[in-house]
């Protein structure tokens, strides 16, 4: 009867296992779909790389869920198999029959053939969705332009992170609790999967924290040390599926393979000798825990940790000033140097007692007036066209005013300035100087936000006075030259002890909500007018020289004209008075010649007739094209005698 007790324990085990593998399926799914929605696709609402990260363990403890769903149900099958044998062998209704042979009875097979395989299965697939997301995120992030995301609502972020967290620890702790009893083995990878995400929610919570505090860079670190971390278990599906195959197997292990040690050894507090036994019993195929050499590397394993730490405590006493830094040698918070240590390796007391501060006095250091750019805390490529309806910094762009119009009327001679409200991108670049290192040490509690005060102080009093218009157009060089010479006397009042080397203005701009649309056309509209009034000039410039050309010719002609026509005027007037002369001389002779001379000249081409004056009806026609025969000589005797 005990027997059989036993047997209805394992069906009520296999189908409490069936329960919290579909409770634990559908949280984990839940979960998965929450960290995606919230993490990648409106990534607006978390704003953290940290937080999308989560997705990887909950798509894991969705998928080992429904392995353990899978190996329930299995089980619960081979366990109700088990019990109607043990009834058919207490009956012995029929001896011809073999109970243990029967065709009736295969989950037990089944089962057994799903524990053998499945394991490795569960493994290559935990392997491939780890790679596979990491090497999506990879991709995602080193092709992203301008820098990492920032949450709408960074405190909303924060208590959702924090809720997330909460159901994904709680759940997770009790499936690794349930888990120590053998029947629910195959939810420990479930609950270390959920563990892990709960770590993720946290390390997302506390990003959430930092961008409310205005600090930056947490989430990118971060999210890069999650890849890594989440890149070692994926590789370590593959060692251990690897290491199945070489282990002995005189051990009956009941871990599956891609229960994963490493987080083991993190999800089980106080569980890391019992793990590492376990390890060890499984690799090796005995009882390597209960040797004389493991007992005595447990008990030296504290003192041997805490030589360590020891060790690692002194080296903190070691310090190195590189090439291009300076270092100043301090004892419990004091300086115990008066001149700043050159490159070289320098002793101090361990930490906290001692301390060598180092300067990199050759490095350009940038602090941020107005907004800082989206590309350049991440490094990547400003976007070749940065438009201004379109928010330009991460952090939020200041405001400032500045001069837009003087204008002066009959009622007011003095005239009145119109004043708007820009936006400004403007970093500041500097270095210390090595002879001041002390007074930048510690003459303010912090150097760069005193010198960001001094940039903000002195950028606004410069633009108040300014023309918006031409310092958005050809004054802008000018305004980060005037700017940086008063921001560097200003350091020196107060002994900052650094050298301003470049203000470049690279950003102004309306304010993107509202005011830049419309200036957007304002400016649209003075650039067309700015065209026309181009072209009207080079056409002026084309038309007028061409004008000025054409009325010189014109008067070069008429002179021309004129001193040809009285030339030749003068030239008849002359040959008339000739003529003339000749006229009264001889009057006949004169009307002969002209008469000849019109038949030669003008007349050459005409047909002419020559009519007697007796012989009235008689005409006689010459043609002198065809020279007349009228000798003998010049007679063709050949065709005189042909004829």
């Amino acid at each position: 009867m005990e027997n059989r007790n036993d047997l209805r324990m394992a069906v009520d085990r296999a189908k409490l296992l069936i329960r919290l593998a579909v409770i634990s399926s559908i949280l984990s799914a839940v979960l998965f779909l929450l960290a995606l929605i919230l993490g990648v696709i409106k990534s607006t609402f978390a704003g953290s790389d940290v937080f999308s990260m989560a997705v990887i363990p909950l798509a894991l403890a969705t998928v080992f869920s429904v392995g353990a769903l899978i190996y329930g149900m299995l089980s619960s099958a081979s366990a109700v198999e088990d019990e109607e044998k043990f009834l058919l062998a207490r009956r012995k209704e029929n001896a011809a029959l073999n109970v243990e042979e029967d065709v009736r009875f295969t989950a037990g097979r089944t089962f057994a053939n799903y524990r053998r395989f499945a394991p490795s299965v569960f493994a290559v697939l935990g392997a491939v969705i780890t790679g596979g997301m990491l090497w999506l995120f990879y991709r995602y992030w080193t092709g992203r332009i301008g820098g990492n995301p920032v949450p709408a609502n960074a405190l909303h972020s924060a208590l959702v992170s924090a809720i997330l967290m909460l159901g994904s620890v709680f759940t997770g702790a009790f499936y690794i609790g349930q888990s120590r009893t053998d029947s629910f083995r195959w939810l420990r990878p479930v609950g270390s999967a959920l563990v892990t995400a709960a770590g993720v929610f946290l390390l997302a919570m506390a990003v959430a924290v930092c961008n409310h505090w205005k600090v930056s860079g947490v989430d990118s670190r971060l999210a890069w040390i999650l890849f890594w971390i989440f890149a070692v278990l994926g590789a370590e599906y593959i060692f251990d599926l690897v290491i199945e195959f070489y282990r002995p197997r005189t051990v009956v292990e009941v871990r599956p393979v891609f229960e994963s040690r490493l987080l083991a050894l993190f999800t089980e507090p106080g569980g890391v000798m019992r793990n590492l036994a376990e390890a060890l019993d499984y690799q090796f195929g005995f009882k390597v825990s209960g040797t004389g050499l493991y007992h005595f590397l447990e008990r030296a394993l504290v003192p041997f940790v805490l030589l360590w730490m020891l060790l690692l405590w002194l080296s903190t006493s070691i310090y190195q000033v590189g090439p291009d830094e300076v270092g100043i040698r301090e004892r419990f918070g004091k300086v115990v140097c008066t001149q700043p240590l050159e490159s070289g390796v320098y002793f101090a007391l361990p930490y906290p007692f001692g301390n060598v501060r180092t300067f990199a006095c050759d490095r350009i250091r940038q602090v941020y007036v107005g907004g800082k750019s989206d590309a350049d805390e991440s490094g990547e490529k400003r976007p070749e066209v940065m438009l201004w309806t379109k928010k330009h910094a991460e952090s939020g762009e200041n405001e400032f005013i500045i001069a837009d119009e003087h204008k002066v009327t009959d009622t007011d001679p003095r005239g009145s300035v119109s004043v708007a409200l820009v936006s400004l991108d403007m970093p500041v670049e500097y270095r210390i100087r090595k002879s001041e290192v002390m007074k930048y040490a510690y003459g303010n509690a912090n150097p760069d936000q005193a010198l960001r005060r001094i940039a903000e102080e002195v950028a606004s009093e410069y633009l108040a006075s300014s023309s918006m218009i031409r310092l958005m157009t050809v004054d802008r060089k000018e305004a980060g030259d005037v700017i940086r010479q008063r921001i560097q006397k200003r350091a020196d009042a107060i002994g900052l002890g650094v050298e301003v080397i470049n203000t470049p203005v690279l950003g102004l701009h309306p304010p993107v909500e509202k005011v830049a649309p419309a200036f957007q056309e304002v400016i649209g509209a003075m650039e067309q007018m700015h065209a026309k009034v181009l072209e009207a000039e080079a056409y002026r410039t084309k038309i007028v020289p061409a004008a000025k050309l054409e009325a010189i010719r014109i008067e070069s002609d008429a002179a021309s004209y004129r001193t040809r026509t009285a030339k030749v005027a003068e030239a008849e007037a002359a040959r008339f008075n000739r003529q003339l002369i000749s006229f009264k001389a001889m009057p006949d002779m004169f009307m002969l010649n002209s008469q000849l001379s019109l038949l030669e000249n003008d007349a050459a081409n005409a047909r002419k007739f020559i009519v007697s004056r007796s012989l009235k009806n008689e005409i006689y026609e010459l043609n002198f094209e065809e020279k007349e025969r009228l000798d003998l000589v010049d007679a063709d005797l050949g065709k005189m005698t042909d004829k």
